[in-house]
């Protein structure tokens, strides 16, 4: 069964914590960025929701809680680009991939990283790993 949705503040939320690795409230609203603006209590509302939704684990040391991730940082993202991929693009991996080209600035770092992906790709194939 997947896992339930993350909210926007959620997800910032959790991305404090992966970069921690581990924490308590504090240090967790501490390493959400400044430009959020998002105050202690929500926070612990949304730690409250990720440990709901199984994203997070905690662990009581003392009387503070330590919270830790449940999940992987990649294992989520997989989750939610298939998501978006299966509800905006009918699963069609080449409409999402034009769009996002069509629709930014490719630096030419960035289209060298692509060439090479497409080039991973044909060899793979040719080599029947495709």
């Amino acid at each position: 069964m997947p896992r339930p949705a993350l909210s926007r503040g959620e997800t910032q939320v959790l991305k404090a914590l992966w970069a921690l690795e581990k924490g308590s409230v504090g240090e967790i609203h501490a390493a959400v960025p400044a430009e959020l603006k998002m105050d202690y209590s929500t926070v612990q509302t949304y730690l409250r929701r990720l440990l709901t939704k199984e994203y997070i684990s905690a662990q009581r040391i003392g009387r503070n809680k330590v919270y830790r991730p449940a999940v992987n940082k990649s294992e989520v993202v997989g989750e939610a680009v298939d998501d978006f991929l299966d509800h905006m693009f009918d699963g069609q991996l080449l409409p999402m991939v034009k769009h996002l080209v069509d629709s930014r600035t490719v630096s030419d770092e960035e289209l060298q990283d692509l060439m090479r992906i497409v080039e991973k790709l044909r060899k793979d194939s040719a080599d029947g790993n495709g």
